[in-house]
């Protein structure tokens, strides 16, 4: 075997070790490729370089036919490209090949065999992610040390508002509007809930699928807005506060007569935007001529705030 010990000069600049047998000197394949060796025969080095005539990886053009599994077209009676069928292999053994085939929606991902595709960028907590677009195997760390997936609330003062929902980087939490009104159970419609926070005031409306609408005017509690603080709504003490339940066109409000409720902050947020409010609830809510009542009981409010 020859080996060329020396003799370098301005038109042989290749080094002795792109002649040893190994694969060493940062080469592509051995004794080839890289940034001091000569370039690989593209034949015959795992890529699909279709300006040199390839149809497929290393085949077609002058590197000779591609196999009928291996041609990068689905044909015959392929279930996917290259895969599947009489003849070829099955599409899952083509997920880490590094080429789009198979059923793949992108390169060794997706499709009927496939793991999803990561995605970091489109705005949904998805693949392996622990927040929205972060964490996880493939996309940057999350702001917070939160992980919206193990079903507790965590994340610091800028993580999740409830349990893996809400802050800066897990999904929006679900609207919630529930309570009892005389022994019949009222369910909120989130599309129909307008919420909003200002001047330290909350107001929560919203209409359930029962036909009844509900409505919470909340001034801030003298203990400010924190976990625990409770609200008594009566008119006579706490005017500014107000609770009203209407159904069949018949208002029952804590503005009317001796109507009293009690409203149970469970967990407060105004930052991050849009923030968000928990609250429990009941009441005896009586008509403005004080000639009816109805009774609240189990009443759960989860809103975010805007």
């Amino acid at each position: 075997m020859f080996v060329l010990n020396g003799c370098l000069n301005d038109d042989n600049k290749i080094p002795p070790n792109c002649y040893d047998g190994i694969l060493n000197n940062s080469e592509q394949l051995v004794d080839c490729g890289g940034p001091n060796c000569e370039q690989c025969d593209h034949c015959i080095d795992g890529i699909w370089q279709p300006e040199y005539g390839e149809t497929c990886v290393d085949c077609g053009g002058e590197c000779g036919p591609c196999s009928p599994c291996a041609n990068c077209i689905q044909d015959g009676d392929e279930a996917g490209i290259d895969c599947g069928g009489t003849n070829c292999g099955p599409c899952a053994a083509l997920c880490a090949d590094g080429l789009l085939n198979g059923t793949e929606t992108q390169v060794d991902c997706g499709g009927a065999y496939c793991a999803a595709c990561p995605t970091c960028t489109d705005g949904i907590m998805n693949g392996t992610e622990i927040g929205i677009d972060c964490g996880g195997t493939n996309c940057p760390p999350c702001t917070t040390d939160g992980n919206c997936t193990n079903g507790i609330i965590d994340g610091g003062s800028q993580g999740e508002f409830w349990t893996d929902c809400g802050g800066v980087d897990c999904m929006a939490c679900d609207t919630i509007i529930t309570f009892t009104a005389n022994g019949v159970n009222h369910v909120g419609v989130a599309s129909s809930c307008t919420f909003s926070y200002a001047g330290g005031v909350v107001t929560v409306t919203g209409s359930t699928l029962q036909g009844g609408t509900i409505a919470f005017t909340m001034a801030q509690p003298v203990a400010g807005w924190v976990s625990g603080s409770v609200i008594n709504m009566a008119t006579a003490t706490n005017p500014a506060s107000v609770m009203a339940f209407t159904n069949a066109s018949v208002a029952h409000s804590t503005a009317f007569g001796t109507s009293t409720a009690t409203i149970n902050v469970v967990k407060f947020r105004s930052t991050p935007a849009p923030g968000g409010i928990r609250y429990t609830f009941s009441g005896t809510l009586k008509n403005s001529g004080g000639t009816s009542t109805v009774n609240i009981t189990n009443g759960l409010v989860m809103v975010p705030l805007q």
